[in-house]
């Protein structure tokens, strides 16, 4: 039976590889199709459906796999009791992504039913792409499931095997832990039961339901996805008469199945293709030789390393491990101090989400429906000004504490240096591809994410590093990665529908309009906000979870919504390098082998550069908006 089930799993994964496939071959045929004047009918349409299946059928191998995001500090610290934490986790995840699956099965027998059709030009029933969205939500329901049996009868842990051995299982008898999965359920019949009937018109005692639902659920370790369809449905049944159920369906098909999103996935494959080929060696070995005078030497390498492969990646994760793959054994080697390897390093990767292509920018261009492009355009600029002034930090750092600064590398003559930068050729044909295409007004931003993918499938068959294996492992893990985020969003949109019927993002607004605060003080308050829950939440996470309360304050202020995207990454950078969750202190702590408080130490001052970046930022707003403005003007 373990084997089938893991079969099954890998088997979703690869019909959602196959799904990416097909979206890449539908954008580039759309976008064909419309250089020589002729109509691709449906063309955005079934892309659409191919990302919905590509999300939903890979849910469950990105789980089993433990690709999912979660808050895991309690879990990581239960010591004795892990498992009964984990039983908690499993059995409220169980029971979310059961109610999940059954309203997902049962959307396509209502399409069916009422003979539901596509509103598009391909007129293509509804039902046929929505049983993706059924086969993936019951897929991942069962792997759930066969987790919880694992954790309830084997000596497993779950997905989410603990980094350390645990020495001492308070619940080792199976009776105790069947009694304690029992016991959660009871609990949270009783949570529904108590949720029901509340004041509709009680704002406050919204507020603090929807809070303390959503830091329990999360803080508790709760995958957030799965956390953030609990809270909304909390909310539902709490404050508003809708069926949650076929609401839920409804909202995260919708949410899923957009055109518009469809540049997430080939983005992501895109970044896959150079970290598994020897494209991004050949890019580290290419900027060596020009940085090595500078002041500070080859740290700089980390800083400029993560700009250019940010400019062809656009998630932070992936810049991390690819750049720093390159550099930690190059600067150990060359006896740079640890503590500024490995925090130039946290600190530059976070590029990842402000230079485009960046995944943060269009998640967040897809909640608030703003021009990815325009966003894409607007980071530009920030992040370059952002790369310079962690340079800046290097080169003080290396005049104050020369004792500290290795010998400097020997010269190396010019014509060596050329022959070491025709290295970056590739890299930089592929950066002038993607983005110049998009500003050129050639592409659009889904577009040039498949120029991208397939540019950096040419330049790594003609470099011979495009292997099958390479092939096959970026295509899985971009599916993985997607799904990843793709849960998030399914949750949060059903957490946006909730909120938007509780009133509480127009009660909210309205509470800070009556404060009458002024823009930069909003954006003060704001930025607190965020570096906390950016302690806690991912950044993805934190920019769709908050948006449906923040962006109608940000109307009411009259802020720019291009301005404030960029606002927003940054703050997001911060929470990638802020403990307890900052997914890029993880991602170093499995490099380097440091403690987590640590790595958090070195990047503290890259921390600091961030928070003065945003008062530069509203100091001159025009950093963000000059270059869109400028384009726009000139179309």
């Amino acid at each position: 039976m373990r084997r089938v089930l893991d079969r099954i799993y890998a088997l979703s994964g690869y019909a959602a590889a196959l799904a990416l496939l097909a979206i890449l071959g539908l954008v580039v045929a759309q976008m064909v199709t419309r250089w020589l004047g002729i109509l691709l009918p449906g063309g955005a349409n079934y892309a659409g459906y191919a990302m919905a299946a590509a999300s939903f059928l890979a849910l469950a191998d990105t789980f089993r796999r433990n690709e999912h995001i979660r808050v895991g500090m309690l879990v990581e610290r239960a010591g004795r009791w892990r498992r009964g934490v984990e039983i908690w986790c499993y059995t409220v995840a169980a029971a979310i992504a059961v109610f999940f699956a059954w309203h997902a099965v049962k959307t396509p027998m209502l399409s069916h039913k009422i003979n539901d059709i596509s509103q598009g030009q391909d007129g293509t029933p509804l039902w046929i792409p929505q049983l993706a969205m059924a086969s993936g939500a019951v897929l991942l329901a069962v792997a759930v499931i066969d987790a919880l049996v694992s954790l309830l009868l084997t000596e497993s842990y779950g997905v989410d095997a603990p980094r350390t051995p645990v020495l001492q299982d308070a619940l080792s008898p199976a009776k105790a832990r069947i009694a304690l999965a029992l016991g959660c359920l009871l609990v949270l019949y009783a949570a529904i039961h108590l949720m029901t009937g509340f004041d509709r018109d009680a704002t406050g005692l919204k507020i603090g339901v929807f809070l303390f639902v959503m830091f329990f659920l999360l803080g508790s370790g709760l995958w957030v996805g799965l956390a953030l369809m609990g809270v909304a449905y909390m909310g539902m049944i709490g404050f508003t008469p809708r069926n949650p159920g076929s609401s839920m369906s409804i909202t995260v098909w919708t949410s899923s199945s957009g055109w518009t999103l469809t540049s997430l996935p080939l983005f992501i494959w895109m970044g896959e293709i150079l970290f598994r080929t020897r494209l991004s060696e050949d890019m580290f070995k290419g900027l060596a030789p020009w940085l090595a005078r500078f002041p500070g030497g080859l740290l700089h390498s980390n800083v400029v390393g993560c700009t250019v492969f940010a400019a062809v990646s656009g998630s932070s994760a992936a810049t991390l491990t690819t750049v720093g793959k390159m550099s930690i054994p190059e600067l150990r080697k060359r006896g740079y101090p640890e503590f500024m390897i490995v925090g130039t390093l946290a600190g530059a990767a976070t590029l990842g989400l402000m230079i485009p292509p960046s995944l943060t920018l269009i998640v967040y261009g897809v909640t608030v429906k703003e021009s990815i492009t325009g966003l894409f355009m607007a980071g530009v600029l920030p992040g370059l000004v952002l790369a310079a002034m962690f340079m800046a930090y290097i080169a003080l750092w290396s005049v104050i504490r020369k004792d500290q600064a290795p010998d400097p590398e020997p010269r190396l003559p010019l014509k060596d240096k050329l022959r070491a930068s025709t290295l970056l050729i590739p890299v930089v044909a592929l950066i002038l591809v993607v983005i110049g295409s998009m500003y050129a007004g050639i592409a659009t931003a889904t577009e040039a994410a498949a120029f991208g993918v397939i540019g950096a499938l040419i330049l790594a068959g003609l470099q011979g590093s495009l292997t099958w294996e390479a092939f096959r492992e970026s295509l899985l893990g971009a599916t993985r990665t997607s799904a990843m985020i793709a849960l998030i969003l399914m949750g949060a949109s059903f957490l946006t529908l909730a909120m938007g019927f509780t009133g509480l993002p127009r009660s909210l607004a309205a509470v800070i309009a009556a404060m009458d605060l002024s823009p930069v003080a909003l954006i003060a308050a704001l930025t607190v906000f965020y570096i906390v829950i950016g302690m806690f939440l991912d950044g993805i996470s934190a920019v769709v979870l908050t948006m449906a309360i923040i962006e109608p304050m940000i109307r009411a202020a009259g802020i720019d919504l291009m301005w404030f995207g960029i606002f927003i990454v940054v703050v997001v950078e911060m929470a990638q390098i802020t403990p307890p969750v900052g997914f890029n202190l993880f991602v170093l702590q499995g490099m380097t082998r440091h403690d987590i408080t640590y790595i958090a130490r070195t990047a503290a001052p890259m921390f600091l550069i961030m928070v003065l970046m945003v008062a530069i930022l509203v100091a001159v707003p025009g950093l963000a908006t000059w270059l869109p403005d400028t384009v726009q003007a000139a179309r």
